[in-house]
């Protein structure tokens, strides 16, 4: 008996340190009063929690004002969070399950250096994609990986990214010219999900959404292709919704706020 009520002394020590800098994540500096009202504790115990986080750097106090602010360990500790979070390691889970779900090839990707670079590419018992490997490109505004991405970003840096117009041509339905892919990428945006139908092969739709990282920056893609003979419009908006979810979990795993 004395030891659960120990063990919940310890769990209720814990949320309250979490409370607290929750708090604190709030605004740079606070005042003692400030936390303890926020926090739902009074003075002397918000004072010992935040003295304790302070023997850890969790927390610092600028000596001047008396204020406590977020400490540099926090800081350390979430940089290296951010690097062990492998975009692949935690992509590969829903890749699999939309490849086992729908039997098509499942691509990821990531803008790098002006870009659109496959990470890895699982291959459908049928692929209509054979031979896509990681490190080969995608262009941007005939594929879904690059749609996707373009529509979480400004007009000028689609421009840029994408470049002058007459766009490069792969098939009688690539996008040519701005205005008409300004339009497609605000139907992206209210879908969720981009479209390649046969922009980029002739004969292969595509359906992908973009990945946000930890700042919120929409740098990689994932998206399901497939013949347009397995992928009729009814099915592409099924997959699309399933691949949109997704890339809100993976974003999620990311650390995307």
């Amino acid at each position: 008996m004395r030891r659960a009520a120990q063990q919940n002394y310890n769990l209720e020590s814990i949320d309250r340190m979490a409370s607290i800098l929750t708090v604190l994540e709030q605004a740079p500096e606070q005042s003692l009063d400030q936390i303890a009202r926020a926090s739902g504790l009074n003075e002397s115990t918000a004072l010992r929690y935040l003295l304790s986080l302070s023997k850890h750097e969790l927390v610092e106090r600028n000596e001047a004002s008396g204020r406590f602010r977020l400490g540099l360990s926090l800081f350390r500790l979430g940089t290296r969070s951010i690097s062990y979070r492998d975009i692949v390691t935690l992509s590969l889970p829903a890749m699999e399950r939309l490849l086992a779900q729908f039997g098509e090839s499942v691509n990821l990707a990531t803008r790098q250096q002006g870009q659109v670079v496959l990470l890895r590419v699982l291959e459908g018992a049928t692929s209509s994609r054979k031979g896509a490997k990681a490190g080969e490109t995608d262009a941007w505004h005939a594929t879904s990986l690059g749609k996707a991405i373009l529509a979480a970003v400004s007009d000028p840096e689609v421009v840029e990214l994408v470049g002058a117009e007459p766009l490069a041509g792969f098939t009688p339905a690539t996008i040519l010219r701005h205005d008409d892919l300004r339009r497609d990428l605000q139907r992206t945006q209210v879908r969720g999900y981009s479209i390649d139908d046969e922009e980029s092969v002739e004969g292969l739709r595509c359906v992908g959404a973009s990945i946000r990282d930890h700042d919120g920056v929409p740098r990689y893609a994932i998206s399901v292709s497939g013949p347009k003979s397995r992928m009729p419009y009814q099915r592409t908006e099924e997959i699309g919704a399933v691949v949109m979810h997704c890339a809100a979990d993976i974003s999620k795993a990311l650390g995307a706020p």
